[in-house]
């Protein structure tokens, strides 16, 4: 995932050639006259859906008092940005941070994307202990072979799919830009999720600029919906409009918390960035690190997955996340975890 910023944080006659003023609201329309999802064209119009973050959200609207899950996601994202920014209003757990024997312990999720065009250094990351969520770009020359492995290995697996960012860096053919006809759109996202199979989600590889256009994230969040796919946005701006898509078409969809690696090859910046996810998790229950295929991460990131259970983290594949909200539409994940503090 290429250019991110360091963190600390309808009609068919509508498609016919030519540009588009946005290719999301046209493809939207596309979806809906084709079938690609049943229903897609009311929650288009009708500006509704479910609640999509899916490990943290209810389907059912919100409602007032203590157990309003909204406030509880309002919470959590307040910490998160706390952590951050090393607010000294957060306060770590007891005990050096070493959650309570009585709670739940805290997840951390680690997703590797980027993976498959470098095989030497996919087969390396397979190989760490786990259990990882590793995810595929498309256009990897044995991305099949590789991600078969990878789900042989106990990895969940998923498709990064290249979308337009801001800024002249190339995200990679076929991918999926605001310029395009509906036609054309639709044609690349298809094309890319035909690539290999046996996924359970999609994240963004680098879209900055697309991620911010909500008609073009709902284009493809119906999509993802339709295939029974969740969406991982990697959050490469803080403009993105996926949360809102998501929710209008009531596809799931998990944030990322913590970038171990952007903009940098260091290790000593990645272990940083590792103690961070844990604090994070400590605080809010769970934290989603996102890292890449490079040399300094696999230093930094091999001795940690061995270490963290012993210092009271549980590793956690992203479908655990996603199962859990499946699990119970009643009831958050976060009544499972640690309370919030603020």
């Amino acid at each position: 995932m290429m250019g991110k910023r360091r963190s600390r944080r309808a009609r068919p006659r509508l498609l016919k050639p030519g540009r588009a003023g946005n290719a999301g609201i046209i493809a939207s329309f596309a979806i809906a006259f084709a079938g690609v999802m049943a229903g897609a064209m009311s929650a288009y119009l009708g500006q509704h859906g479910a609640s999509a973050r899916a490990a943290l959200e209810e389907t059912r609207p919100a409602g007032r008092g203590a157990d309003n899950p909204a406030l509880r996601v309002s919470a959590r994202d307040r910490i998160v940005q706390a952590v951050l920014a090393d607010d000294s209003l957060v306060r770590l757990s007891a005990s050096e941070g070493r959650p309570s024997a009585t709670r739940a312990r805290p997840k951390i999720v680690v997703v590797i994307d980027d993976l498959g065009l470098d095989s030497a250094m996919t087969e390396r990351f397979i190989a760490l202990p786990g259990p990882l969520t590793l995810s595929f770009l498309p256009y990897g020359g044995s991305v099949g072979a590789l991600a078969a492995r990878a789900r042989n290995a106990g990895a969940d697996v998923m498709l990064h799919l290249p979308m337009e960012p801001l800024g002249e860096a190339d995200p990679g053919p076929n991918a999926l830009r605001l310029g395009m006809t509906g036609a054309d759109f639709l044609k690349n996202l298809e094309w890319n999720l035909a690539q290999f199979d046996g996924y359970i989600g999609v994240n963004n590889h680098m879209g900055s600029r697309l991620t911010a256009d909500r008609a073009a994230m709902k284009t493809v969040l119906a999509y993802l919906k339709a295939r029974d796919l969740f969406f991982l946005d990697s959050v490469t701006t803080a403009q993105t409009a996926a949360r809102s898509a998501a929710a209008s078409v009531g596809a799931r969809i998990v944030e990322r918390d913590v970038f171990l690696d952007a903009g940098t090859r260091d290790v000593d910046y990645v272990k940083g960035q590792l103690k961070l996810a844990e604090r994070i998790a400590l605080e809010t229950g769970y934290a989603v690190a996102i890292g890449h295929p490079y040399e300094t991460t696999l230093e930094a990131i091999g001795p940690w997955l061995t270490t963290a259970p012993a210092r009271g983290f549980e590793i956690v594949a992203i479908s655990s996340l996603v199962d859990a909200e499946r699990r119970s539409m009643e009831r958050p994940v976060l009544a499972e975890t640690p309370a919030l503090r603020l």
